[in-house]
Formats: structure tokens, C-alpha cells, sequence
């Protein structure tokens, strides 16, 4: 199973699906993953936040690149994470595995934590929006054990020219992050960055703009010490509970 993670909601999911199933591996969507997935699995799932109502960049580019030719009898799943709506986000990655020779046998989303801290300040009730979520997902989950099948729907087009806008610039929305003073050089934005565009220089974050906007970054940093825009030094931050930053960076350095 593939997830793609910055708060840690998704890989929270992922988790939970592995562990209703036996023997289920899983792998981090970042730079420079292998495409190749080998022939033999019973089921194959991905997992990932909406942006934009659609794919975030990183997963749509994994999904265009995957070889999955000899997969035809595997039972492939996507689950989608949002906050309200996940618009084109499964409909995206079924078209492009379409293109692979196959589709997808399943899809379904899983309202949870929003947390777009550059777009508004974030909602406190963590522990009981955190206790829904864990709820809708025993559904989901329940679905993919028995490999229960379900229509995809196709792709809405006024949803798409929205998210083609939407993520047009993503890639340099590095150019509006600053780090402050507080920072103390602990390397932890650059451990769980999936696009690894961040390097340390004199123990600071420098963004090399190939940004993937999970804003990780920003919200695992322990002194809020990295910023956007002047919009978020004084919004809240949020992780999933269950998720911390030492098990995101575990899963990038072992992939």
C-alpha cells in the first residue's frame, strides 16, 4: 500500500488498513520512488490527502509512472482524504490507471482533520474531529478486506479546471516561506519533506522549489518556527495524534 503524507492523516489510514490485512507492506510516496511494482499482490491500495479537490502532484506523478501491466487480477484500491469534499481525487487516479491497463475496483474518502494552515486557522477540536474520522474509516476499511467493489465516477470538469488552477503553482510555494529565529536546527522539516527540497545550511532550512505544499514543514516544526506568507505565525498546528514526525521520516528512510 502507497501513501502520500504531511500531517500524517493519511499514513494514519494506511496504517489502519494494514492492519485489518495480513502481511501488507507499506510505502511512502516521495521523490524518487520506484514505479515498479512487482506481480504477485492480492491487493494493491494508495492513499492520499485531497489538494484542490484532486490529486496532490507527487501522486498523480507516482500513479502516471507506476507499472502495473501484469496487474489485472489484483484488487486495486484509493482512498482520498479531506475535509469536505475529495472532488476528482479518485476519479483522477483511476483515470491514469486506466492508462496502465487497469482501474480501480474500489474508491472512497475519509472526512478527517482539515489542515491547510496557509488558507485559515485550524479548527480546535482535534480529539473529538480525530474521533469521526477514526469511526467513517471502519467502513472503509471493512470494504477493502472483503474487496468489495464500487462504480467510480468520472471526472466533473468545472472540479478539474478549478484544481488545474489550484496546483499550477504549487511547486513554488517554497518562495513564501521564511524561518524565524526560533528555529533551533533540528532537521525535523527536512526529515519528513516527500519532495526532500529542503537541505540544511549552517543548521537552517533552505527550499529548493520543488514543493509539494503538504506543509509538513510548517507543521511538525517544534518552535513554529517556519511561516508562510505572513499568514500562519499566529494559526494553530496539527499532526495527527497518532502520527508523529519520527514515524513519517522512518517511512522515507527506509523506502
Amino acid at each position: 500500500m502507497y501513501f502520500f503524507t504531511g500531517t500524517g492523516n493519511s499514513l494514519h489510514i494506511a496504517e489502519e488498513i494494514a492492519n485489518a490485512l495480513s502481511d501488507c507492506e507499506i510505502i511512502a510516496i516521495q521523490k524518487g520512488i520506484d514505479p515498479e511494482i512487482p506481480v504477485g499482490y492480492e491487493r494493491i491500495g494508495f492513499v492520499f490527502p485531497t489538494y484542490g479537490w484532486g490529486l496532490p502532484i507527487m501522486v498523480s506523478d507516482f500513479l502516471s509512472k507506476v507499472c502495473l501491466s501484469k496487474q489485472s487480477n489484483t484488487y486495486l484500491f484509493a482512498v482520498a482524504t479531506c475535509l469536505g469534499i475529495a472532488g476528482n481525487a479518485i476519479p483522477q487516479a483511476n483515470v491514469l490507471l486506466k492508462e496502465k491497463g487497469c482501474r480501480l475496483n474500489y474508491g472512497a474518502k475519509i472526512r478527517m482533520f482539515g489542515n491547510a494552515v496557509t488558507n485559515y486557522d485550524m479548527n480546535i477540536k482535534v480529539d473529538e474531529i480525530t474521533r469521526r474520522s477514526e469511526k467513517r474509516a471502519i467502513p472503509v476499511v471493512r470494504d477493502i478486506v472483503n474487496k468489495t467493489a464500487r462504480r467510480i465516477p468520472s471526472i466533473k470538469k468545472i472540479l478539474n479546471r478549478f484544481y488545474l488552477k489550484y496546483i499550477s503553482d504549487i511547486p513554488t510555494t517554497d518562495e513564501k516561506l521564511d524561518v524565524n529565529d526560533d528555529c533551533i536546527s533540528c532537521g525535523i522539516c527536512k526529515s519528513v519533506c516527500p519532495a526532500k527540497n529542503i537541505t540544511l545550511e549552517d543548521g537552517k532550512p533552505i527550499f529548493h522549489h520543488q514543493c509539494e505544499r503538504c506543509l509538513a514543514c510548517i507543521q511538525h516544526c517544534p518552535k513554529r518556527a517556519i511561516n508562510y506568507d505572513n499568514k500562519t505565525q499566529s494559526r494553530r498546528r496539527y499532526t495527527h495524534p497518532q502520527v508523529g514526525n519520527k514515524k513519517i521520516a522512518n517511512y522515507y528512510t527506509n523506502c
